[in-house]
């Protein structure tokens, strides 16, 4: 009998912890690891409202993703492919696994890896020939980790989640037990809930999600699980991965709140003060090693599922090895650009995709139905309205960034209903999927097929 599974077909305790450990770890990069701390600081005595917020969009839909890998029966290009069709489907997928890996959130791993790093060491950030050095050295160590796609997570939960788990327990601990100071009114203005809210879009953490899911499926399947089980055990697997990360999420939230508005600092630099305040000189360099190890394993989880996609994507015309040195290759191209480039210039990019993966994880994973033709139907209208109202947003961004708005443009977006805070996309889409609902015409039948194109036309009775 196969040492990881127990007589009922389901992963053991310790594979599973070990596997939600992995999941944990992938998710954890830099963004995950700085980005609440800095959320918690600007949100002050108002953080646990803001946490609740970014739990909905970081945390609690990551695991309703899982669920709609599990249940959505095929890859997230599959899935959204069989919603709106290939054609949009595959531009749509294709877009956002661009922006999540080569070309943003993947070399954002490095970016802000490095960033640290000259933070703590004191390093001149002007000099871009050891940041070129650093970005090869990181993608190197990156692809070690991706030479057989289905042990990424057994290498990933073995090395470095205990390195990760005792850097990351003695930086929260420490500053839960000794706050820097007491939490001040929030810096910014409007609801502290929206700003948790859209500002959980940061971490990716759902597109992370349908991008991860074939890396577990790859290991649950060398571990043993059959696919009559996969998807209790992969729902499991996330569950505990998000949970751990849902307590991370909180505690350094709560560390930036008790900053109490010291520190006029921001992401890598903050954290680097706080590490540097709880630990002296070497808090620098603690958090420095802890951030390099949050963003390997996430770099490693990224470009892993990245590479996957692609293969499948391509009708595997391309191999997992070529993908993935092609990703690498582009991270290390953009990871040389330095963080602030990035953030400023692809971050409103990342906000105007998101909601679409949204609507795409909450139809998966909470309808009983999904593969009925009326309910995919309506489903299209949502994912298209959501698209087209991030796009605006995005839009709306870059206006705002070069202080241009021609023809009032800005001003028009800014009279939706919640577009203030980055939500317009919300009710719209709502009544987008009511009234593909209604106008659906024809008999609601079961779609079998991976892949359906024709559920943009209502199915006559009778034609399946």
């Amino acid at each position: 009998m196969n040492k990881n599974i127990n007589e009922k077909g389901d992963l053991k305790f310790v594979p599973l912890l070990l596997c939600g450990g992995a999941l944990f770890s992938m998710h954890f990069g830099a963004s995950s690891m700085v980005w609440p701390m800095n959320w918690g600081k600007e949100s002050g005595s108002s953080v646990l409202l803001a946490f609740a917020g970014a739990f909905i969009t970081s945390l609690l839909l990551v695991v309703i993703g899982y669920m709609a890998l599990a249940k959505g029966r095929g890859s997230y290009g599959k899935m959204a492919s069989r919603i709106v069709g290939n054609r949009f489907g595959r531009f749509y997928t294709c877009l956002t696994i661009a922006v999540l890996g080569p070309f943003y959130a993947i070399p954002r791993m490095s970016a802000a890896s490095w960033d640290s790093i000259v933070q703590a060491f004191g390093l001149d950030p002007m000099n871009k020939l050891p940041l070129i050095i650093f970005t090869i050295i990181f993608y190197i160590i990156t692809y070690f980790f991706l030479v057989n796609p289905g042990k990424a997570m057994d290498k990933i939960s073995s090395m470095l989640f205990p390195l990760l788990i005792i850097t990351v327990v003695a930086i929260v601990g420490k500053g839960i037990i000794s706050p820097i100071a007491e939490p001040v009114a929030k810096s910014y203005a409007g609801s502290a809930f929206a700003y948790g809210f859209t500002n959980g879009y940061a971490t990716a953490e759902i597109l992370c999600a349908l991008i991860f899911g074939v890396v577990i499926l790859n290991t649950l399947k060398n571990k043993g699980v059959s696919e009559s089980h996969m998807t209790k055990n992969m729902i499991r697997v996330g569950i505990i991965g998000i949970a751990m990360l849902t307590c991370t999420h909180l505690a350094h939230m709560v560390i930036g709140a008790y900053t109490g508005g010291t520190l006029d600092l921001n992401y890598t630099a903050l954290y680097t003060a706080v590490a540097a305040i709880l630990y002296g000189k070497y808090g620098g360099m603690l958090f420095a090693v802890a951030l390099f190890l949050a963003a390997l394993t996430t770099a490693i989880g990224m470009t892993s599922g990245c590479a996957e996609f692609f293969v499948d994507i391509t009708d595997k015309k391309f191999s997992y090895k070529q993908c993935s040195i092609v990703i690498l290759v582009f991270s290390i191209i953009f990871g040389s650009l330095g963080l602030t480039s990035m953030l400023s210039w692809l971050g409103p990019i990342l906000d105007g995709i998101y909601p679409t993966a949204i609507i795409l994880v909450l139809y998966y994973g909470l309808s009983t139905n999904a593969m009925h033709s009326r309910h995919l139907y309506a489903c299209r209208w949502a994912m298209y309205v959501s698209f087209a109202l991030g796009a605006a947003d995005m839009i709306w961004k870059y206006f705002i960034k070069f202080d241009v708005n021609p023809g009032g443009i800005c001003d028009l977006y800014l009279n939706l209903p919640f577009a203030s805070v980055s939500m317009a996309w919300v009710p719209w889409t709502i009544l987008a999927f009511i009234i593909g609902w209604f106008t659906y015409k024809g008999k609601d039948v079961v779609v079998e097929s991976d892949v359906q194109e024709s559920v943009s036309q209502p199915v006559a009775a009778g034609s399946r």
